[in-house]
């Protein structure tokens, strides 16, 4: 959830430092900001899981390292209780997200993530089926979609 709109608040008196200037130094370290970070960089890209081997435990054990190879002591601060409004916050994000891929009111038809989605696949299933028939008719008539891929078969060496 965050502060809204900090970082243009401390743009005008912020300033980036190399991690080497805060040597000798302790540093906060905020747990569920690194976790968040880590965690959406190890998931697997076709279905969202959590990459196996726990790369996210690991990862924040190498930062941590990284700081303390710079002389730098960390302090690992996790947040306590959610405060209720964030609680709320997040719900009402879950809600909306909720509602767009359910059906609409009337029962009828997809929400508009679905509707959207349809529209999508519509297009590229006629799209693939114009592709095919233009190479069908380069052809001569043969199976546009194998002749073109055994073509792009022996241009990637397979």
């Amino acid at each position: 959830m965050g502060v809204k709109n900090l970082w243009r608040l401390l743009l005008p008196v912020g300033h980036r430092l190399s991690i080497e200037t805060l040597s000798h130094q302790t540093l906060a370290i905020d747990a569920s900001i690194w976790l968040t970070q880590i965690s959406k960089a190890c998931r697997d890209p076709e279905t969202g899981r959590l990459l196996p081997n726990k790369p996210h435990v690991r990862i924040f054990l190498l930062r941590l390292m990284r700081l303390l190879f710079h002389q730098i002591k960390p302090v690992v601060v996790f947040d306590g209780v959610m405060p209720e409004v964030k609680r709320r916050e997040i719900q009402r994000r879950k809600d909306r997200r909720e509602k767009l891929w359910r059906d609409d009111e009337g029962g009828e038809g997809g929400g508009a993530l679905k509707r959207t989605a349809k529209k999508i696949l519509v297009k590229q299933l006629k799209e693939w089926r114009e592709k095919e028939a233009r190479l069908k008719k380069e052809k001569g008539g043969k199976d546009a979609i194998v002749e073109n891929n055994k073509e792009e078969d022996v241009k990637n060496g397979s």
